[in-house]
């Protein structure tokens, strides 16, 4: 259910911006930011240094390449790398995406289930001002944290649906 909330935001924001999705993920986020290595990219047409993404199938590893769209909808699968989510945190909290990062990031409501808060597309830590995002597909996995008073991030990124956890926790992101 969740997952395709995201893709009617997608279509919302596509009216709402007059532009297609991608596009107003580049102008809007990926430019201002400054993130030069991130970006939707053809599953059948990956650079060869982009990670493939990986499943168990039948007791074997395979390509995620026949479990996602080609090109990524608004419920996940752009491309990224960690040098680039760091830039991502400093140029969200410098004020280069949104007008008011506090709006962004004022919890919104609890997730007592999770132990989390929830802002306008992040994720809060449950008691601090961290600011967490996550997710996962067929073959991928990701998290980010950050924290705003001491300028820290930490991600994970993983070619494995699961890769990702282990390490968060480990972390304690």
């Amino acid at each position: 259910m969740q997952r395709r909330c995201f893709v009617v935001l997608a279509l919302l924001a596509e009216r709402a911006g007059g532009a297609g999705y991608h596009d107003l993920v580049r102008e809007r986020v990926l430019r201002p930011a400054g993130m030069t290595r991130t970006d939707f990219l053809r599953s059948d047409e990956l650079p060869a240094d982009a990670a493939v993404g990986y499943l168990p199938l039948d007791g074997v590893n395979r390509s995620n390449i026949f479990h996602l769209p080609v090109l990524a909808t608004g419920d996940g699968g752009i491309h990224t790398t960690a040098a680039d989510i760091s830039t991502f945190w400093r140029a969200l909290f410098a004020g280069d995406i949104v007008d008011s990062v506090e709006e962004v990031v004022r919890p919104r409501c609890a997730v007592p289930e999770e132990s989390l808060r929830y802002g306008l597309g992040f994720w809060l830590h449950e008691s601090t001002d961290t600011v967490i995002l996550a997710g996962y597909d067929a073959g991928a996995s990701f998290k980010s944290t950050h924290d705003p008073h001491t300028g820290t991030t930490r991600t994970v990124l993983s070619n494995t649906s699961p890769g990702a956890w282990p390490i968060a926790r480990a972390l304690a992101l």
